[in-house]
């Protein structure tokens, strides 16, 4: 560290006093003057201060010294920091620009009467990869992402596989999966019994539809190493866009055998699958669904577009339509059909919205895929049969010529660096 660094350090650090003086009367001297001794800040208070930071200065404040450090790499931290942040989550977007990866982050209104017209994001990194073949990144869970590098390396493709921590801007590589087929297709759970990390991939090739091969990983485990699961029942489709929910990932593909749509849910904590078969009525719209977590259950989101379904909204699409599990181990489906408003055509223009998720008073949050300037996120409020709009600014991004990788709610700040 050179010291023009070491000096930014001190100053925006300045104000963190770990220790104090005691005030009170001690022993007299030989020359009748009070004495004052240094007693520690207890652990708690220290923590307690540090939990304040912001992002920026807890990355800063780890550079000070080794007591720092290591203060701020305890798992009492960490926990405490993830526990603050989730009582005032963030909405994270991840745009993608000449094969650069963005992740910025901004406040995320919470209740239906916090009618803000704006705020501001910031952003925490980019990733640049060059002519080092594309990058996907799948959808963050619990403040991290998972990013699929794809290139091709002596005339032969590979998947190279790495976790980012937009909070800590920390990047890690994964251990080369263990197979012969040159394609990869990756997903990313959270635990929260257990608070463990897993990567569920599966691989085929390039010429079949067949999944194979399913593995698992533990982010931080002794071991390192992926490990074969065992599915019962062989399945096939697109790559899946999955969605983690309660320590559940669950994505769409269709039975090998039966030739019909289902749901496979791969529990992270057992690393079992089950599978939901989809009744037929509700087949067509899990084609074209997106699968979004709708306040801890499985809900699968749709338009209608002059009686054709589709992932996205546009300005031609005339309702929205959402499909709730209401019960796993029987299931049930709840289904709700929001008609838009006259004056959807007028609000949303010319721009194709895809469905970003829900918030906890239950609005809808569409955003935008291509540029859009100003760059708005679309909430809608579903208590009535027709749907009130309201639209939120998001500032401080340059949407020129980008594509909107993700944008997902509920983001934690995650200060703990991750190890293999």
């Amino acid at each position: 560290m050179n010291t023009q660094h070491r000096n930014n350090v001190s100053d925006d650090c300045q104000s963190i006093n770990l220790r104090h003086h005691n005030t009170r009367s001690s022993k007299p001297s030989d020359h009748g003057r009070e004495s004052s001794s240094a007693l520690p800040i207890p652990t708690d208070l220290i923590i307690d201060i540090f939990s304040r930071l912001p992002l920026k200065s807890i990355a800063i404040c780890r550079c000070v010294s080794k007591t720092w450090a290591s203060t701020l790499r305890r798992q009492d931290f960490t926990d405490f920091y993830l526990r603050k942040s989730s009582t005032r989550p963030q909405i994270l977007l991840a745009p993608v620009k000449n094969r650069e990866l963005f992740f910025f982050s901004s406040p995320q209104p919470q209740y239906l009467q916090e009618n803000l017209p704006s705020v501001v994001a910031n952003c925490h990194m980019k990733l640049s990869f060059g002519g080092f073949g594309e990058i996907r990144c799948g959808r963050p869970v619990h403040g991290l992402a998972c990013l699929r590098q794809l290139r091709v390396s002596e005339g032969e493709r590979e998947t190279v596989l790495f976790i980012c921590n937009p909070s800590t801007r920390q990047v890690l590589h994964l251990p080369k999966v263990k197979t012969s087929r040159p394609v990869v297709k990756s997903m990313f759970g959270y635990d929260p019994i257990d608070k463990q990390f897993k990567v569920l991939c599966m691989t085929r090739f390039n010429d079949g539809r067949d999944y194979h091969e399913h593995q698992v990983l533990t982010l931080g485990a002794p071991d390192r190493s992926w490990r074969m699961l065992e599915c019962c029942i062989p399945h096939y489709g697109d790559p899946p866009k999955e969605i983690c929910i309660n320590g559940v990932l669950y994505y769409k593909s269709i039975n090998k055998s039966t030739e019909t749509y289902l749901i496979v849910c791969f529990d992270v904590r057992s690393e079992m699958f089950s599978f939901i078969e989809v009744k037929v009525t509700l087949q067509r719209a899990l084609l074209r669904g997106a699968l979004r977590n709708y306040n801890g259950k499985l809900g699968l989101f749709i338009s209608e577009d002059n009686g054709y379904f589709r992932s996205s909204i546009s300005e031609r699409s005339t309702s929205v339509q959402l499909w709730v599990l209401e019960d796993v181990e029987k299931q049930e489906w709840s289904d709700h059909i929001n008609l838009l408003p006259a004056l959807w055509k007028n609000l949303v223009g010319r721009d194709y919205l895809f469905f970003a998720g829900v918030t906890l008073t239950n609005e809808i949050v569409l955003a935008p895929s291509s540029p859009s300037n100003p760059f708005y996120l679309y909430y809608l409020n579903t208590k009535r049969n027709t749907v009130v709009v309201r639209l939120v600014e998001i500032q401080g991004i340059d949407v020129s010529d980008y594509y909107m990788d993700h944008v997902v709610l509920d983001h934690v700040e995650d200060v703990k660096l991750y190890d293999v």
